[in-house]
């Protein structure tokens, strides 16, 4: 069945709403523990011992448009749906520890020369942008068959293939 794209980018903006509220009322303070007590253990195994890791948590809400728009994906089967959403959840969650450690590589040396410290800020810019677009690309890439179902009737879909 074909849905409008305003009505479905209006089910995405209500969920994901709903979700962020849900995020900064909990979600946050417990993804940010598990996730300290993670990345502090993974990084232990690799032998490193970074005592203060600042964590960019104001780009962690990057899982909320992710979920919603796979929720929403309503012509995947629900057991497919769960299987790419978890896959897209730890690439995500990947992203998250890649940021940290390379937010962290990238500026805890005070001592760059002004080019380096130039380089680095528009390393990190790029870092965070690519963070912030991925959901969708994710959600473009694991729901790829099913986005022309959403938004194209079966007879036009028939005609183009």
């Amino acid at each position: 069945m074909k849905e409008k794209p305003a009505i479905f980018l209006l089910k995405v903006l209500a969920l994901s709403l709903i979700l962020f509220i849900l995020w900064y009322w909990k979600g946050e303070r417990y993804y940010l523990s598990i996730f300290s007590g993670f990345l502090n253990h993974f990084l232990s195994i690799f032998g490193l011992g970074i005592q203060i890791l600042w964590y960019p948590s104001e780009i962690f809400h990057n899982l909320i448009p992710f979920i919603s728009l796979m929720l929403l994906s309503r012509d995947i089967h629900l057991k497919r749906r769960i299987t790419k959403s978890a896959i897209g959840l730890l690439i995500l969650i990947a992203d998250h520890i890649l940021l940290s450690i390379g937010v962290y590589l990238l500026h805890h040396n005070a001592q760059t020369s002004p080019s380096a410290t130039d380089y680095n800020y528009k390393f990190t810019f790029l870092l965070y942008t690519f963070s912030e677009i991925l959901p969708f690309l994710l959600w473009v890439i694991l729901a790829k068959r099913n986005l022309l179902k959403l938004f194209m009737s079966k007879k036009t879909l028939a005609i183009n293939n």
